[in-house]
């Protein structure tokens, strides 16, 4: 469905359009959350962080320009992830704050080997990222967010077979891409 088409659904009936815009992004907004607050929170936490991402999306929907949806969807979604990973930061155990506010690591902490897999996430995010879509989703959802393939296929209009056998394919491509890369999992 086209941004287009979505706005003139949502001006018949606002319930039935929003439920379409939700249907539309929440796979996008949970993996911008997720990919964000991952390494602090729990899943719970990702799903309220994707409901107040999509409340402030309708409370606010009539002053989202035409053709800016997916950015201000994007914007939104990045923002709340943010604020949600400072929040559940300050929660997590073994890290305190300094009297600047400023957070102290435990000794026993890594700082090197810490960086080094953030790294290796990161090259391997962008990697995922580069076999387009949906491709990149369907690996995301299913390998990160342990989705099953139902889930995917419905969140992305497609047959669970459809997804499985794309899902293998595009596996095949990553591995070929992080062996060129000089990266083994």
């Amino acid at each position: 469905m086209t941004e287009r088409e979505l706005r003139s659904l949502i001006s018949r009936s606002q319930k039935d359009g929003f439920r379409e815009l939700f249907g539309m992004y929440k796979s996008y907004v949970y993996s911008v959350v997720w990919n964000r607050i991952g390494l602090v929170g729990t899943r719970e936490d990702a799903e309220e962080c994707v409901s107040d991402v999509f409340a402030e999306i309708f409370q606010h929907y009539g002053e989202i320009r035409e053709g800016r949806l997916h950015g201000y969807v994007g914007m939104v979604a990045k923002r709340r992830a943010i604020d949600a990973y400072r929040r559940l930061s300050v929660k997590e155990p073994g890290i305190s704050l300094d009297e600047d506010g400023m957070q102290e690591l435990p000794d026993d902490t890594d700082v090197a080997a810490d960086a080094e897999q953030d790294s290796l996430r990161a090259r391997l995010l962008e990697r995922i990222r580069s076999l387009g879509e949906p491709d990149a989703t369907i690996l995301l959802q299913k390998y990160y967010y342990e989705r099953s393939s139902s889930e995917i296929a419905q969140s992305l209009s497609l047959q669970p077979a459809a997804v499985r056998v794309r899902a293998g394919r595009a596996l095949q491509r990553l591995r070929n891409l992080l062996t060129e890369d000089g990266i083994t999992l």
